[in-house]
């Protein structure tokens, strides 16, 4: 591979194409091994000292594109060249999806030794545990069979079930007590999981925590997985932390990656102080910060930087970009979310064109594009809440653009071949299909740990970011609605658009919404605003031709 050639913006869209190439190398001609002089191979300092630093406790604070996937991996390689067993790793994250793409990129560099190695989500390390200790046989309740038990339970609506069965999992994401007037639901609840030997999402941590506390387990545990690493650790509930600071010791070889700038899950019981008292919790504890970041432009990481810096509870870290200015960030105010879709469809159309030869014809006429090659799957479009899906599938629809939306329930690539333990454990985040060459539409939430090359995020408006619609303004967390939304901006590494409607039809309700205070919160040489008329010709429903 020839790389002097390539541009420094494009390390980001490299690593994920030299993925590829790996995993071609990987069927085609045998695995290309990773060798003791090439493990910190064009590594940046932090990451080099990141991946060498293997004794005692660790947290790496890694922002948005600093290549944190890949400091994880040559951090594994560096321990098993240094005479560490695989079988002594243990390499734990949050969905699926992430493990799935952490262990392919292990094998592409560790052959036949990557098997040997934990890799998995917290619940599989979970449900792993509980299969090797547990003599009788037990079912997992999927999300469906769980809301049908307590629905069953409560004679009363799906509605009631639904908010029953969140108290219940935020009772044992905390690893607490059921009391007041959740207790006799919690333990008709618990008892009707007995009679099923069934176990719900939520057990596959709290039973295992409590068998390494009580059994006499934990020295066999602590003995197997000697090297603890934890992906999107600002990420992790109560009953994680103990679960991980059981096996690891105050002492242990743990090494805690995440970013406090990204914790947007406290609603499913996350609790980001885990992170910020990481050197409190592990004596002797050592801080690298990862802050080159090589997906965004410096426009993008400046507009996000400067609204992050708002909030208060954080580790405070200044992220450098190794790419160029790039074009600033574009706010768009539209009439309504039907010309909110039509506007999107025009600047894919723009950068796309209608066939397969019109980059090599936009580039013979010297197009504002001609440099760069797009595909569907370069472009994102990210919204706050899943009711705002329909009007901007519906855009994609008219215009025969394909989408895949993700977290409905079509099975991921791959479900089909799943035994029924594992098909439990998959989650709305897994429905990505990275392979598809479509546009991809999800929630602030589902973005997490992707990127992509354009990124458009809607409804940037008051009442949806950050989100306050027929919400108690005292319940609301104003600085994780900023990091969710700092999440979104991230994604992006070339160009990024704000999008805000003046009206807006939205569960059932007619508003006309201000723009979002956030955009208040960057600076005015970061962006460009454009106004799409109210008198502006709509293309009419059957006037364009789709792409195919």
């Amino acid at each position: 591979m020839v790389l002097c050639n390539c541009k420094v913006y494009r390390i980001s869209g490299f690593i994920c194409d030299y993925n590829r190439l790996l995993r071609h190398y990987k069927t085609k001609k045998g695995v290309i091994p990773v060798t003791a002089s090439r493990i910190l191979h064009k590594l940046n300092h932090a990451q080099k000292t990141a991946v060498t630093t293997v004794s005692g406790p660790l947290l790496i604070v890694a922002g948005p594109g600093t290549g944190k996937t890949l400091t994880i991996i040559r951090r594994i390689a560096y321990l098993i060249d240094t005479g560490v067993s695989p079988e002594n790793i243990l390499a734990v994250t949050f969905t699926n999806r992430a493990a799935n793409e952490m262990r392919e990129r292990a094998e592409a560099v560790l052959d036949s030794r990557c098997s040997r190695i934990f890799i998995g989500t917290f619940h599989l390390l979970g449900l792993r545990i509980l299969r090797e200790n547990l003599s009788d046989d037990f079912t997992i309740l999927g999300r469906d069979e769980q809301l049908s038990l307590i629905k069953a339970l409560l004679e009363k609506s799906r509605g009631r079930a639904r908010r029953v069965a969140e108290r219940i999992s935020r009772i044992k994401n905390f690893a607490g007590r059921a009391e007041d007037e959740i207790k006799d639901i919690y333990e008709a609840y618990q008892s009707a999981l007995k009679k099923q030997s069934a176990l719900d999402f939520d057990d596959l941590i709290l039973r295992p925590l409590g068998m390494l506390a009580e059994n006499g387990l934990l020295e066999k545990y602590r003995d197997r997985f000697r090297y603890i690493i934890v992906d999107e650790y600002q990420d992790i509930n109560p009953a994680q932390y103990k679960l991980l600071a059981l096996l690891a010791g105050s002492a242990g070889n743990i090494c805690a990656v995440g970013d406090s700038d990204q914790a947007i899950y406290s609603f499913r019981g996350a609790d980001m102080d885990s992170f910020l008292n990481f050197e409190k919790d592990f004596r002797d504890a050592r801080k690298v910060f990862l802050s080159d970041s090589y997906r965004s432009t410096g426009t993008i990481l400046g507009a996000s930087g400067s609204l992050i810096k708002n909030n208060n509870r954080r580790i405070d870290r200044k992220i450098s970009t190794v790419r160029e200015r790039g074009v600033p960030v574009r706010i768009i105010s539209v009439p309504d979310e039907r010309m909110e879709g039509e506007t999107i469809i025009r600047e894919i159309e723009q950068r796309i064109g209608g066939t397969s030869h019109y980059q090599m014809r936009h580039a013979a006429r010297g197009g504002e594009f001609a440099e760069a090659s797009y595909s569907f799957a370069d472009f994102a479009v990210i919204f706050r809440t899943n009711a705002q899906a329909g009007a901007i599938e519906d855009a994609f629809i008219k215009s025969g653009i394909p989408c895949q939306v993700i977290g409905r329930s079509a099975p991921p690539a791959g479900a089909a071949e799943m035994t029924g333990d594992e098909a439990a454990l998959m989650t709305p985040a897994d429905f990505f299909d990275p392979r598809a060459d479509a546009v991809t539409l999800m929630t602030l939430h589902m973005a997490k740990g992707l990127e992509f090359r354009v990124v458009f995020i809607t409804g940037v408006e008051e009442g949806l970011i950050p989100y306050t619609l027929n919400q108690d303004m005292d319940s609301i967390d104003m600085e994780e609605e900023r990091r969710l939304f700092y999440v979104g901006m991230t994604r992006a590494g070339d160009e990024l658009f704000l999008i805000h409607a003046r009206k807006r039809f939205l569960y059932g309700q007619r508003l006309t919404p201000a723009p979002s205070p956030f955009i208040g919160e960057i600076p005015g040489e970061f962006i460009h605003r454009t106004v799409v008329s109210g008198r502006d010709k709509r293309r009419k429903q059957n006037k364009q031709m789709g792409l195919f």
